[in-house]
């Protein structure tokens, strides 16, 4: 794999052999007119993959963090952290924060 720096001038006159490299395992192609960049080619498998890794970025920044987080495995509850902090209950120790008083 490799980075292709291609002159508009090469390009016009050996576009199939440009596509052929790019079909062969060149990450891209970047087109230059008059010593700047112009355009950049890609193959077509690696832009099918760039479009659906943008839909997957697209998807991921609607959804909540915690989504996210919990499809990970990196996502724990307060009850979950609670009792791991060796709190058995927490509504039964904090009622009193609902009804005022404790139920018990």
């Amino acid at each position: 794999m490799g980075t292709n720096i291609v002159p508009i001038s090469d390009l016009r006159r050996q576009a199939s052999k440009v596509v052929n490299t790019l079909r062969e395992g060149s990450d891209v192609a970047y087109i230059t007119q008059h010593g700047r960049p112009a355009a950049v080619l890609v193959g077509f498998e690696q832009y099918e993959a760039l479009l659906a890794q943008l839909e997957e970025l697209k998807q991921n920044q609607a959804r909540p963090q915690y989504f996210i987080a919990e499809e990970k495995g990196t996502f724990a509850t307060l009850a979950d952290m609670a009792q791991d902090l060796g709190v058995d209950d927490l509504a039964e120790q904090h009622d009193h924060y609902l009804y005022g008083t404790n139920k018990s």
